[in-house]
């Protein structure tokens, strides 16, 4: 009788376990120190390592239950945000967050004609999202509260990875896996903040668009309404504009280069046009702008380091459109997001470095403000 060893992770999965516990470093680290940091991503490891050895076992039962588990799952997500989120807006848990606050002030200015861009206040700090961003949060605004977007978002995920995957126990998965591992991910949750749907909504508008141009049968114009939409989703913030090529170039291997170049000009103009009003009209009280502070505290440690890293992480786009034109692999829309994360992260990283660098040992305060939610479903889907 012959035994056969568990075959030990490969390199996708080491990927897979740093990906899903970098946008969550800055916040251990900030509470539990380098250590808390170590045991994190261990007992991430242990999560995934135990999903990769019962996946089996577990796949049939969650197909067989699938619309019972993902209502429970999507309903237990409501109950806990309708009872923790008035909690944690009040300061209960002493950490605090005003991204809701500032989307449903910009929302509200917005509908009353006004500069959605408002004065920063100790209610609300300056806004980082683009137009369309705020476009995005106006129905969930008109509802009550831009902070239900989580939720609507998060059930777009499941149908979403279900129609990519055609597994509904992955889909499962990954709706659940990276809340229950991510402190991020679940404070981004319970504090209503939007850093959270706008990494799905990008993921979900980039998986639509693709998924209509590459559709055997004539879709018509469904497939320039879903370039719009991905406009409207990349003008939320300005590092997804960087994703552009790579869209373009998976179009072009897939559709040819004239409908590529035009959808790309679809996406790239509702972009600019939704955006470039609201810079022209007060350029000074453009508080998106303000992110720049943030790399400007790079650049107080290396002095022209933000804007190598900003120019690295454009050629690094450039790159990825031209392996997607010139590689020869089965599925390219995994390969898309592969890429698509990698032009994501890559600034998060090399803030990590060069803070790491200065202060002589693992610094991931950058990573404070969950800004890898912006990355992860990206990595999922890839």
């Amino acid at each position: 009788m012959v035994t056969r060893r568990a075959a030990w992770p490969g390199w996708d999965f080491l990927a897979l376990l740093l990906l899903l516990a970098f946008p969550s470093t800055g916040f251990v680290q900030k509470y539990t120190g380098l250590a808390g940091v170590a045991g994190y991503v261990g007992v991430v490891a242990i999560v995934l390592l135990t999903i990769r050895r019962f996946a089996a076992c577990l796949a049939p039962f969650l197909r067989r239950r699938f619309r019972l588990l993902s209502v429970t799952a999507l309903a237990g997500l409501a109950v806990g945000f309708a009872i923790v989120y008035p909690i944690e807006n009040r300061g209960g848990f002493g950490i605090g967050s005003d991204r809701e606050d500032g989307l449903n002030l910009a929302v509200t200015r917005l509908a009353e004609g006004k500069t959605p861009y408002y004065k920063p206040s100790k209610n609300a700090g300056p806004l980082s999202v683009l137009p369309g961003g705020i476009i995005l949060a106006a129905p969930f605004v008109a509802l009550g509260n831009s902070a239900y977007q989580n939720l609507f978002w998060l059930a777009a995920l499941l149908l979403g990875a279900c129609w990519m995957f055609k597994d509904r126990a992955l889909a499962l998965v990954l709706l659940t896996v990276p809340l229950a591992v991510s402190p991020a991910a679940l404070y981004e949750f319970i504090s209503g903040g939007d850093m959270l749907a706008n990494g799905i909504y990008v993921a979900m508008f980039f998986l639509l668009t693709l998924g209509l141009w590459t559709a055997p049968r004539r879709v018509g114009m469904a497939k320039w309404l879903a370039c719009v939409l991905l406009g409207v989703g990349l003008a939320s913030r300005p590092n997804f504009l960087l994703l552009i090529p790579l869209f373009g170039a998976l179009l072009w291997r897939v559709v040819g280069w004239r409908q590529a170049l035009a959808a790309v000009a679809v996406v790239g103009g509702v972009a600019t046009a939704i955006t470039l009003p609201f810079y022209l009209h007060d350029p000074a009280g453009f508080t998106p702008w303000l992110a720049r502070q943030k790399l400007a505290v790079i650049d107080e440690m290396m002095p022209w380091a933000s804007k190598a890293m900003i120019g690295t992480t454009a050629l690094l786009g450039i790159l990825g459109a031209w392996v997607l034109l010139r590689a020869n692999v089965g599925d390219m829309t995994q390969t898309f997001f592969r890429w698509c994360t990698l032009v994501t992260v890559w600034p998060m990283v090399c803030a990590v470095g060069l803070s790491s660098l200065v202060t002589g040992h693992l610094d991931f305060s950058f990573m404070r403000d969950r800004f890898g939610l912006m990355y992860v479903f990206f990595a999922l889907l890839g």
